[in-house]
């Protein structure tokens, strides 16, 4: 199975958008539409502390299309909450951002902002074998969708790899990279890959190098130096992965 990139639509009353001519060459992490396209300070290279929080069942949707949220307790496995942890601790452990978790109050989808800055639920799609999820550019991006992050409710979800199913992990780590501010990358066996891999586990030395660019880094681990930085402007959008069949 291959999930690929095939959507990115705008929010509230924009209309929708397919994004040209943005593809990356292989050697290069490419950095989300928005702007300043990261939180915290717009200075590009500086850290970050980002809010998130778990969306209950009945969040209004409406402004991304309609429809109400599902809760993760609902449609992830037992367990699912450490694997939300690792997925954020797989960012923090790379570049200077950190991630605080806050209880969610429920307002509607980039409303008033109450809530955490990434808010995480789950939402219809297109039903089983479509997108999988997807995720908001940070600021500025709308009012309060910035960051947020939304699951296929149809689809099977797995904690691992193996048998039917998508990995709870390795799909939030690839949203929550979009959420930073990362777009897709030509990068082959890069967890910013439009492709859904079980060969990939966490972000590679392509994402990290992203993330340490927009985001600065003084930890131990060292910033990998891509060939070329890729910068390109869009209405607001989000990205989604598609799922079709491995040629």
């Amino acid at each position: 199975m291959i999930l690929k990139l095939i959507l990115l639509r705008s929010i509230g009353v924009l209309a929708a958008l397919l994004l040209l001519g943005a593809v990356s060459p292989a050697s290069a992490y490419v950095i989300g539409a928005t702007s300043p396209g990261k939180w915290g300070s717009p200075v590009i290279g500086t850290g970050a502390t980002v809010t998130w929080s778990l969306m209950g069942n009945g969040v209004s949707l409406a402004a991304d299309g309609g429809g109400i949220s599902t809760a993760f307790s609902d449609i992830l496995p037992v367990g699912f909450e450490t694997q939300l942890d690792l997925a954020f601790d797989a960012w923090s452990s790379v570049a200077d951002i950190t991630f605080i978790e806050l209880t969610d109050f429920g307002e509607p989808f980039n409303g008033t902002q109450l809530s955490g800055d990434l808010r995480l639920g789950g939402e219809v799609f297109d039903g089983p074998g479509g997108v999988l999820a997807h995720g908001f550019f940070p600021p500025s991006n709308g009012d309060s969708a910035a960051g947020d992050i939304h699951f296929d409710i149809s689809e099977i979800w797995k904690i691992g790899f193996g048998g039917a199913g998508f990995d709870v992990f390795t799909v939030l780590a690839h949203e929550i990279g979009h959420a930073i501010g990362l777009n897709h990358t030509g990068v082959s066996n890069s967890l910013m890959n439009a492709t859904y891999s079980e060969a990939v586990y966490g972000p590679q030395a392509d994402d990290i190098a992203g993330a340490q660019f927009l985001y600065g880094f003084s930890g131990a681990v060292a910033v990998p130096v891509p060939a070329a930085v890729w910068l390109f402007g869009s209405a607001l959008g989000l990205l989604g992965w598609m799922r079709r069949k491995a040629a």
